[in-house]
């Protein structure tokens, strides 16, 4: 059951990376002739058919069909949307580190997430909201430090303002991509 909560990433008609799924719903939009499976290698397309008929190589991840192994898509090509979807993604506490660079919005030093926290800009004892334009990635030293006070009584500058994303960016750590993505996700470093 793991396989088929792995991520595909989906593209508009145009190329254009605009969602990532999971296998189970990347494979029914194949079933139904809404998406064909594109192949990393050479982006040639495949339909469901052509698809459920390639052979599984040592290595490649598969699902067990009833008849046969089926390999797992890693990308499919939506055949009729062209549109970029419009919803925000999100706010997690994940979605502020891949926003933020993994990276102290105080100092501009790496962390992660055992390493670091998000800091209210403005604290929630002091009415800030838990929004995206006051939420940062904040080593946990700084956030110590901080305290209850603003980046300004603390002595703290933001290196930049949060601001809520463009909803066309796909939220995703560089580390968790697969190589077959990175020609259609662009990573801000």
């Amino acid at each position: 059951m793991g396989t088929l909560r792995n991520p595909v990433l989906i593209l508009n008609k145009a190329w254009i990376a605009i969602r990532i799924k999971d296998v189970q719903r990347a494979i029914t939009l194949l079933c139904r002739d809404r998406a064909c499976a594109v192949n990393p290698e050479n982006y040639k397309l495949y339909n469901w058919e052509e698809w459920y008929n390639q052979e599984v190589n040592n290595g490649e991840e598969y699902i067990q069909s009833v008849r046969k192994k089926v390999k797992v898509p890693s990308i499919i090509i939506l055949s009729k949307y062209d549109k970029i979807p419009k919803e925000t993604p999100k706010l997690t506490k994940k979605n502020i580190f891949i926003r933020d660079g993994f990276k102290c919005s105080y100092t501009g030093q790496k962390v992660n997430s055992s390493n670091a926290d998000i800091d209210h800009v403005l604290p929630k004892s002091r009415g800030g909201k838990t929004v995206w334009t006051n939420l940062v990635v904040s080593s946990k030293e700084i956030n110590r430090k901080k305290g209850n006070k603003t980046p300004e009584e603390a002595g703290l500058k933001l290196l930049r303002k949060p601001s809520k994303p463009k909803h066309h960016l796909l939220f995703i750590n560089e580390e968790d991509m697969p190589e077959s993505w990175k020609k259609f996700i662009k990573i801000k470093k």
